[in-house]
Formats: structure tokens, sequence, C-alpha cells
């Protein structure tokens, strides 16, 4: 039991050292690019680091294409930004997983579907609500007769594609208060049939 215990904390001890170590080189890599621009420190770093961010998108349900295009963007983000590393606030490591995170989520809201289908539009106004889907239907069949293209319009712009009512306003070429009086009409006139 002892001797197991002993190993055990032998083992330890080296996994530590190695990645005590590893940041130690990985920080002088990055020092290397930051100041001399050195290609062969970024080639090191490009195949330590390049197989690890590969891996997380593809365990993220990434596509192998989409993996190996992000993974080129976070490393070309990293050859230009390492200047803005700090040793002193974070591991190399981490701040590489950071940029890898931020571009995996660039890439969902650049993809992301913006278009309301009537799906999208029944989800949003009963989601906490236990109405059979012929009710839902005939609501909105009612609330698309009765709202006219333009309000329709709006309601898309500010609830399914998320926009502000400014850019609503600078979109449509009208005043930011015509915006906001013109949606509150459109929910209220809806309110009425969803009673």
């Amino acid at each position: 039991m002892i001797l197991l215990l002993y190993h055990y904390i032998v083992v330890l001890k080296f996994k530590i050292n190695k990645i005590i170590m590893e940041n130690e080189r990985l920080i002088d890599l990055v020092t290397k690019i930051s100041k001399n621009r050195d290609e062969r420190a970024f080639s090191e770093l490009f195949d330590f680091l390049a197989p690890k961010i590969n891996a997380y998108y593809l365990k993220n349900n990434l596509s192998f294409e989409q993996s190996e295009e992000l993974t080129q963007e976070v490393l070309s983000t990293i050859w230009t930004k390492t200047n803005l590393f700090d040793p002193e606030r974070s591991k190399f490591i981490t701040w590489a997983y950071t940029i890898a995170r931020n571009k995996k989520i660039d890439l969902y809201r650049k993809t992301k579907n913006k278009t309301a289908e009537d799906e999208d539009i029944r989800h949003f106004l009963y989601q906490n609500n236990k109405i059979n889907d012929y009710e839902i239907e005939l609501s909105i069949n009612k609330i698309k007769k009765e709202l006219d293209e333009n309000q329709q319009k709006l309601l898309k712009m500010s609830f399914f594609e998320q926009k502000s009512h400014k850019k609503i306003a600078e979109e449509l070429e009208i005043p930011l208060g015509t915006v906001k009086s013109r949606i509150r009409s459109t929910l209220n006139k809806m309110q009425k049939y969803l009673s």
C-alpha cells in the first residue's frame, strides 16, 4: 500500500513538472514569435497546438472541414496577436483555447438560421402553454390575416432576427419612436387573439 502511494506521488510530481515545463516552453515560443516573428518557433507551436485545437472542435460536433478551418483561424490569430498574451494573467494554453472558443461562437452566430418559420412563431408564442396544434394553427392564421406585411416585417426583425429598434429604424428609414410604437401596437393587436 505504501509502495503504491509512493508511486502515485512520483507520477503526480512528474506530471506537474511536465505541465510547468510545457507552459514555460510555450511562453518561450510565444515570446520569440511576439518579439522576432520567429517562424521556427511558430512552426513548433503550430505542431503542438493544432491537433489539440482541432480535437476540441471535433469533440464539439463541428465537421472535419469546419474544425480544420477554425484551427487555421485560431493559429493565424495567435500569430498576429502574440503581443497581447500576458503570462501573468493566464497560461498560454488557456489563452489559446479562449481564442478557439470565441471563434466557435462566431461561427455559430454567422451560420445561425435567421428566417422565421411558422414553427418558430409557435415555439415563441406558446413555449410555456399546453395548447394543441390545431388551436395554435388557428391563432397563427388569425394573427397572419390581421397583421399587414409591414407589421409582420417589424416583428420578424425585432423578435426573430433580434435587431435593435435603432437598427430597424435605420434599415426601414423611419423614426425610432415610430418603430417602437408600431411594435407595441402590433403586440397589443396580437394579444387579443392569444387571450
